[in-house]
């Protein structure tokens, strides 16, 4: 969060965004802030498996701010999440990324929902540094090892997904160029728990949950960010002891607590299930989603800060 300006609360307006010409990618239209204020629907069905849905401040579980998610259902047939990158750069480094908003991420990727990813550093809006580890097609693109502070050893979280799409937030670090990552008990333990090979992945923090359990780590991550401003944060449950359902949300004045006690009411009241992990992404200015609504892609949150990453939604027709 520390790298950007807070501009979170612009809006998108006049004409549609330019990246499909750009690209030569088709896309749906992206809505644009109307000058007539209104209340967003409180569901939107985007696609089989994978519901939007919002909460105003007075909801108690939103816990006087406005949240808004998207829910995946990933025993769905065809519905795969991944972390996204475009326009890697071989033996660059630091890594670079193409930059997009997150409505561009879903008109680029043919996603039916995106939110911002990973921390970022110099570059312009078309093009920026990545922070941090980014796994793409199953190898290590840009690293990131045990850290050393003034309090010892730590390591920060990571969001993965298999190549079939499933998701897993686990402590870990990984060299460039490597295709598995080592996998951490805690975050200030530089000990190996053994090997992880997710296709795709994103470092950030800090920790929320951990196995059911709400454990903010973020002195322990040294991602200590006071105060109730833009978050975006991720959690699932499990079933069986898979991935169940996953949560993809953005609340617009939180702290780690406060994401925390939402998943954690999230997931109690609406899948009578246990939030069993969660971390945040890069929030502030970064802090953004769209999600497909019949022919147009809507921004609920939107900013005009570009990011180098993003998980991604996509649905697979027919599988």
């Amino acid at each position: 969060m520390p790298h950007h300006s807070p501009v979170w609360r612009a809006q998108i307006a006049g004409a549609a965004l330019c990246f499909a010409a750009l690209t030569g990618c088709a896309r749906a239209p992206i809505a644009t802030a109307s000058s007539e204020p209104a209340l967003p629907p409180s569901m939107v069905r985007v696609a089989d498996g994978v519901v939007y849905r919002t909460f105003g401040a007075h909801d108690p579980m939103a816990r006087g701010t406005e949240v808004w998610l998207i829910d995946i259902d990933l025993s769905r047939p065809g519905v795969q999440v991944s972390v996204a990158a475009h326009g890697l750069r071989r033996g660059e480094a630091p890594a670079t990324g193409d930059a997009r908003t997150a409505a561009e991420w879903c008109a680029g990727t043919g996603a039916v929902a995106a939110v911002n990813g990973g921390y970022f550093g110099a570059g312009d809006d078309a093009r920026k540094e990545i922070v941090g580890l980014l796994v793409q097609r199953g190898r290590v693109v840009s690293s990131a090892s045990v850290r050393r502070g003034d309090r010892g050893s730590y390591v920060r979280s990571v969001f993965g997904a298999s190549s079939r799409g499933v998701p897993a937030i686990r402590w870990a670090t990984g060299s460039r160029g490597a295709v598995r990552l080592r996998g951490h008990r805690g975050p200030t333990d530089a000990a190996s728990a053994g090997a992880w090979s997710p296709a795709s992945a994103v470092g950030c923090g800090p920790r929320l949950i951990s196995g059911g359990k709400v454990k903010v780590a973020d002195r322990a991550e040294r991602l200590v960010s006071p105060g109730r401003v833009p978050r975006t944060f991720v959690g699932y449950s499990l079933s069986r002891g898979r991935p169940a359902h996953l949560v993809l949300a953005v609340g617009q004045r939180m702290d780690y607590a406060d994401a925390a006690a939402f998943l954690k009411a999230y997931f109690r009241g609406f899948h009578r299930a246990a939030c069993a992990e969660a971390m945040c992404v890069d929030g502030g200015g970064s802090s953004q989603m769209a999600y497909r609504e019949g022919e147009h892609i809507r921004m609920p949150i939107s900013s005009l800060v570009t990011t180098p990453t993003a998980i991604v939604v996509r649905v697979r027709p027919g599988r």
